[in-house]
């Protein structure tokens, strides 16, 4: 099951008892007592491992803060000690031992993909076609892999009630 750093309502992200609760997330409030929101957005999008509430989920791992600190609009520094500090803790406490196995393999198989896009085929007795070959190769097996530890943590983060009816993420 997941945990709730944030809630969301009304398709927003608003503070949660954690976020008066715990002094990380406590601090961005005081700290940006006219930004703090924005803050949080940014914090729950880079850290938030459900891709059902995160939109952000699939994108690679290199281009995520980028495009989620314009989409938020966060005027802040990701730079500043209290940003950095809460994003590290959020980062920790929504790590499972699947998440990291599936950020792992996502990122293993990010890099096989940009290798074979950007690695121009050079034939020869000193060509690649041979490197190349065998990463397309490995390509399935990773992805199989990717694929499993993808369902697996699905599997983790679903809650259900009676029923079989899944619980709302505000419901959690």
């Amino acid at each position: 099951m997941i945990i709730k750093l944030f809630d969301i309502q009304n398709d927003k992200v608003i503070p949660s008892e954690h976020c008066y609760a715990l002094e990380f997330l406590k601090v961005i409030m005081d700290e940006y007592p006219e930004t703090y929101l924005q803050v949080y957005k940014y914090l729950f999008y880079m850290t938030c491992p459900n891709p059902e509430m995160n939109p952000f989920f699939h994108l690679p791992e290199n281009d995520k803060e980028e495009i989620i600190i314009e989409e938020v609009g966060l005027e802040e520094s990701t730079e500043d000690d209290y940003i950095v500090k809460a994003l590290v803790k959020c980062q920790k406490m929504y790590e499972t031992p699947t998440h990291r196995a599936y950020l792992g393999i996502k990122k293993a198989l990010d890099n096989m993909a940009t290798y074979m896009a950007n690695t121009p085929i050079t034939d020869g007795r000193d060509g690649n076609i041979s490197q190349i070959r065998a990463v397309a190769k490995d390509f399935e097996a990773i992805r199989q892999s990717f694929k499993g530890a993808y369902k697996d943590l699905q599997d983790e983060q679903q809650t259900s009630v009676r029923g079989g009816q899944g619980l709302a993420y505000d419901q959690m």
